[in-house]
């Protein structure tokens, strides 16, 4: 634990007293379990979260299909050609339908190349958009998959209030991330039985 409390009296140190600006990945933010992240998550009320990103993707039955928690987290955008891939080893091809939030945006050319690929392709594109763009996010099937997002947000919820996603108490990353793999199975569980 010594070196841990070292370690933030030294960032403090520099950020304090020496006025530097310190990166997030030279720090830790919290002594107890160091390999806490912080998350930029620009919402307004909660615009900075601690602890990692989890990534879920989920089949229209609710079904969660895949999932990811790394150490370090990367750019949702970086995720959403994994979950594709995954999506295709397991079932053979891409589905029908992807929808994802805007964070999974990468370009109108990424846009495009998967509309070859899958029938609706529904992630928004971030900030202004030309009357194209404007006229494809408004149409009756991206409104549609969007809606299936909103389900998927509805499963989140669930994982937090009912399987105890919202704070997992397991020492260490590994433990961490064997906990995210248990609830997505108890979820799934509870699903199938429900069916």
């Amino acid at each position: 634990m010594i070196p841990k409390v070292a370690h933030v009296a030294l960032q403090s140190r520099r950020a304090w007293i020496n006025g530097e600006t310190v990166p997030a990945a030279e720090r830790i933010f919290s002594i107890f379990e160091e390999h806490t992240e912080l998350l930029m998550r620009g919402k307004t009320r909660k615009p900075i979260e601690f602890g990692h990103l989890v990534t879920l993707g989920q089949t229209q039955e609710k079904f969660i299909s895949f999932y990811s928690v790394e150490e370090r987290s990367r750019h949702d955008s970086v995720y959403k050609d994994e979950v594709l891939a995954d999506h295709r080893k397991q079932f053979e091809s891409y589905p029908n339908r992807f929808t994802a939030d805007k964070n999974y945006h990468v370009s109108m050319e990424d846009t495009r190349e998967w509309e070859k690929e899958i029938e609706i392709y529904a992630v928004g594109k971030k900030g202004r958009r030309n009357i194209d763009e404007e006229h494809r996010e408004h149409t009756e099937e991206f409104r549609l998959a969007q809606q299936v997002r909103a389900g998927c947000e509805g499963s989140i919820s669930v994982l937090k209030r009912a399987f105890g996603l919202k704070r997992v108490l397991n020492r260490g990353f590994k433990s961490f991330a064997a906990a995210i793999g248990c609830l997505v199975f108890c979820h799934n569980l509870v699903l199938s039985a429900l069916q």
